[in-house]
């Protein structure tokens, strides 16, 4: 049969827009091709722009074009959750192919110019292609970059005349041809299944352009993955960076799409910028502007910069290469939707146009570097070398940070090297005279251990490392003063993310910055997985301790294996054993005849320690067999999903009880909770909703039938706008409530300010005996909050009620930006409420712990209160 295509009725106005002799979609008319190398119509039996060319379509024509080019080169770089192929496409010259080897190594070297020869890199820079790299749709469902990346592949593999050869000489091309296979098939499904042959629907609220829950846009746990460039939670981040280190691009585009309505961005972006960004990038947007605007104008099609995009958070696929050298530039094409949609304005936008706007940007991009090589490269090699140099000059030279029992330190090092940055390491013990610590604003000198890590940002990676480390983000006064006159007249902000991210607050790891480097510093090798001794055979009962990530991974494994774990909420000590409160017990009597052998293997898969514990009675403190030492119940974990559901929300619990944790849940739409589903299970975790949506989606019904659970033993644990929901007063499962916005008009008669905290980093203060916080060390921790929901605390306030609370209002900022009203608002507000509600309980988080699986020292909080909240 043959395929419906867009091109009826839809895009038939388009047709006539296709310049003639091409041999794709875009091309420009006149182009000669080599005849050996497949059209896409070819292989695909549709042009570009005609329908959404699925995966299989993708990989197939890329194997082609390969197969008959030997200008391009494939390599499988990783694969998704879901187990599609991510291809990385090196496409330049055949002379250049001949000496890609070497040309990596001048790529190298230029990147790093330590312990170069005099002249080796200025040589190098000559000899160097400038590197491109272009990657497309890491949205999902903005699907027109896939289709204007295969044009461009056909282009530069075929083409014959006189400018795609000086492109091919001149540039390495670096084509990341799909970011988000998972995503996009998801797209591509929805489209497909609801094609008619008598034309796409173009209303904007038909089955095509509206896509099912939670749409295409997100990976396979509904990440986004253009904010996991440097945290690399997913295979396809951990891939690209791979593969761009490997290159170290000299410039790097990022294609999206953007409302229907709109026309075409290309950098500048706005303001914010992240001010570790290297000096010569407001250059290059200039340049390549010029050059992106005149290949529009030749068309007359409208564009705009400097609007509606920043540069100002790290993990953005623009903005991580910026950080590191690249000129990374994010293009924004009007969407075409399912495929074909009515504007605003009355326009029909296409899926062809979109894609060509797309393909022409980006072979201006590439003609341009091929025109200004030597320029380009040498620019980049000196922010390199000007990361080293500017550093060591800088009032902030270096970030230090002690190991911890837990191995959130050791993580935080595998994540900075993950991301190019060198990290060293004590030799032995040191005296900081220069050292802030994180959180303060004066100079205290500090005594660290031997082992403890430093990171110097005199290196090639600097900008990056400064930006991931500081502990705050640098925003200009100006753009402050903007902001609050916008919000004052009750305007929108312009803060298009979150504004903290300092890696040692989010990781929870003591840290200093200094001024130099301590002496004795060696670099770190290689890190080992974290692995674990086999314990000795035990006679009693095997122990760990909880609070780090292999000691979550290991209850939740030895719950898994229906082993019968006991929780110690004392400290106590047995031999050289020694267990502070919320210690984990494995008897051996009353456990599977092979618990030995189970508690050896998981330990070692989890990477946990276990001490062999000879008897119930102990040396210090209570004894093993006392009434306070509880059996953890292995929970039945559901999670909420569904339309009610915010989709990254969702992901963001998912991923970490299925990859952090470890533990099964069994996903749940708001139907089959109505339905009286719940009985089979004993822990529901609802992520963040739109408190009426749910309420809609329950239904009265539904509502009663939840509550009841709860009080019948079930444990529901909310986070963030879930959290809104469950504090209503009607529910009756909780006394705290969401506070009544107290922000009012100003004194000048102005608008109510709009609510919001564009993520921050917030102080707070714990309850030490809730079990929620075993293993959580006494003191202040970090929390993330990223909106102004307040939660009140009742009158009645019970013991163990508020388990974590934000500081009061003059501790209580600790990274990102606050308005200037927050913090007296947020301040002592609970951050983690729990309460009985009949045998059951309700664990209520006011934000979400698990954000983005940045925030790693929330995580063990999190499964706290999964893996023990229908315990205590």
């Amino acid at each position: 049969m043959s395929w419906p295509r867009f091109t009826v009725l839809a895009l038939a106005t388009t047709l006539a827009l296709r310049p003639l002799g091409a041999q794709h979609a875009f091309a420009d008319a006149g182009g000669s091709y080599d005849p050996q190398v497949p059209t896409p119509r070819a292989v695909l039996g549709y042009e570009l722009g005609d329908r959404f060319t699925p995966q299989r379509l993708i990989n197939r024509y890329i194997e082609r074009i390969a197969a008959s080019s030997r200008r391009v080169k494939v390599d499988t770089v990783g694969r998704t959750f879901e187990g599609r192929e991510m291809l990385l496409l090196t496409v330049t010259s055949e002379a250049n192919h001949a000496r890609l080897a070497e040309l990596q190594r001048d790529a190298q070297r230029v990147a790093d110019p330590r312990g170069a020869a005099p002249g080796e890199v200025d040589a190098a820079v000559r000899r160097l292609p400038a590197i491109v790299w272009l990657a497309h749709s890491v949205h999902g469902g903005e699907a027109s970059g896939v289709e204007a990346g295969l044009g461009l592949l056909y282009q530069l593999a075929a083409g014959t005349d006189a400018e795609t050869r000086l492109a091919l000489d001149s540039t390495i091309v670096l084509i990341d041809p799909n970011q988000n296979p998972d995503g996009r098939e998801r797209h591509t499904h929805d489209v497909e299944r609801t094609w008619s042959f008598q034309g796409v629907a173009s209303e904007p609220g038909a089955m095509n352009n509206a896509g099912s829950w939670p749409g295409p846009r997100t990976s396979h746990y509904y990440f986004d993955l253009n904010r996991d460039w440097f945290i690399q939670s997913h295979p396809e981040s951990r891939g690209r960076v791979q593969s761009f280190m490997k290159w170290w691009p000299h410039v790097a585009v990022d294609l999206h799409e953007q409302g229907s309505s709109a026309t075409f961005y290309f950098a500048p972006p706005r303001e914010p910028d992240n001010k570790n960004n290297p000096a010569h990038l407001p250059k290059w947007f200039d340049i390549f502007a010029a050059a992106h605007g005149a290949a529009f104008d030749n068309h007359g099609w409208s564009y705009f910069r400097r609007e509606g995009y920043d540069s100002f958070y790290p993990g953005y696929g623009e903005g991580w290469p910026m950080l590191t050298g690249s000129v990374g530039m994010l293009f924004e094409s009007a969407s075409s939707s399912g495929g074909a949609i009515r504007r605003n304005d009355g326009m029909l936008r296409t899926l062809r146009q979109a894609a060509w706007e797309h393909y022409t940007a980006e072979w201006a991009t590439v003609r341009t570097a091929a025109r200004r090589r030597t320029e380009l490269v040498g620019d980049y090699a000196r922010s390199r070398a000007e990361a080293i140099a500017k550093h060591a000059r800088g009032p902030m030279r270096a970030v230090v940070f002690e190991r911890d029992g837990q191995g959130r330190a050791d993580s935080l090092v595998a994540k900075l090297r993950a991301n190019g940055i060198d990290v060293q390491r004590l030799t032995s013990d040191a005296t900081l005279a220069d050292a802030t610590p994180f959180g303060a604003s004066a100079v205290q000198p500090a005594r660290v251990r031997a082992g403890s890590y430093v990171v110097d940002f005199a290196q090639p990676q600097g900008h990056l490392a400064k930006a991931l480390l500081e502990p705050d983000a640098e925003l200009d006064s100006a753009f402050i003063r903007f902001e609050l006159e916008l919000r004052r007249t009750g305007q929108r902000n312009r803060f298009y993310d979150i504004t903290a991210w300092s890696l040692p607050m989010a990781y929870r790891v003591q840290a200093w910055w200094t001024r130099s480097v301590p002496a004795g510093v060696a670099p770190v090798g290689e890190l080992a997985r974290a692995t674990s001794a086999a314990p000795a055979r035990a006679r009693y009962a095997y122990a760990f301790a909880p609070g780090s990530e292999a000691s979550t991974r290991l209850l939740a494994s030895l719950l898994r294996d229906s082993v019968r774990v006991w929780h110690a909420p004392r400290p106590f000590t047995s031999g050289e054993a020694r267990f502070a409160q919320g210690a984990f017990i494995v008897r051996v009597a009353v456990n599977r005849s092979d618990i030995h052998e189970v508690v050896a293997a998981r330990a070692a898969e989890a990477g946990a320690q276990v001490a062999a514990i000879a008897s119930a009675g102990v040396d210090e403190g209570t004894d093993l067999g006392s009434n306070s030492v509880v059996p953890v119940l292995a929970p039945r974990v559901a999670l909420l999903g569904g339309a009610p559901v915010q989709g990254n929300a969702f992901g963001f619990a998912w991923y970490a009880l299925d990859q952090r944790i470890g533990y099964p849940s069994t996903l749940v739409d708001a139907s089959f909770v109505a339905g009286n589903g719940l009985e089979r299970f004993s822990v529901l975790v609802i992520p963040s909703v739109q408190a009426a949506a749910l309420d809609r989606a329950l239904g009265d019904n539904g509502r009663t039938r939840l509550a009841d659970w709860v009080r019948g033993g079930g444990v529901l644990i909310t986070l963030d706008g879930a959290t809104a929901w469950v504090a209503q007063e009607r529910l009756g499962l909780v006394r705290t409530r969401i506070m009544r916005d107290s922000v009012r008009a100003d004194s000048t008669g102005g608008a109510p300010l709009p609510g919001g905290l564009p993520g921050v980093l917030a102080r707070a203060t714990f309850d030490t005996l809730s079990p929620i916080m075993a293993g959580v060390a006494p003191g202040e921790i970090p929390v993330f909050v990223n909106s102004d929901r307040v939660l009140t605390v009742p009158k009645d306030l019970r013991a163990g009620e508020a388990v974590i609370r934000l500081a009061a209002e003059n501790r209580v900022r600790l990274s990102g930006y606050f308005w200037p009203e927050m913090p007296a608002k947020v301040a002592l507000s609970p951050y983690v409420w729990t309460e009985r509600a009949g045998r059951g309980r309700v664990i209520a988080f006011a934000h979400d712990p698990v954000y983005r699986d940045l925030y790693r020292g929330m995580l063990p909080i999190f499964a706290n209160a999964v893996l023990l909240g229908g315990s205590f």
